[in-house]
């Protein structure tokens, strides 16, 4: 299996990203342009596979994130990575996208330690 392009997010991927985001809200959460861009401006670590495939928005304990799971994190623990959501569009499922890009999280998190 080849590897997948992952990159960084960057502003032009917001609509399809927030479309991908949005076909998954039962799991996800609801978003729209103004809450995707405020958790993107949140991120410690956001990546997407190419084109929009998959996403993953990350955030490190120095996110002012109000959230309830965010909050059980930083009550718990100096230095974290709270990950927010992982998706991986329908069509593009069972070919390791979402481990890439959990990897591509862990290395960054290591590197950062």
């Amino acid at each position: 299996m080849s590897q997948a392009r992952v990159r960084a997010v960057q502003p032009h991927d917001h609509g399809a990203l927030l479309a991908l985001n949005n076909a998954h809200a039962t799991e996800l959460s609801l978003l729209d342009a103004e809450g995707l861009a405020a958790l993107l401006q949140l991120a410690w670590h956001a990546r997407l596979v190419a084109p929009a495939d998959g996403l993953l928005i990350a955030l490190d304990q120095g996110a002012a994130y109000a959230n309830p799971n965010f909050a059980w994190m930083a009550q718990r623990f100096a230095r974290f990575v709270y990950i927010d959501r992982i998706v991986i569009a329908a069509h593009a499922q069972r070919r390791g996208l979402a481990r890439q890009l959990y990897g591509e999280l862990i290395h960054a998190a290591r590197a950062a330690a």
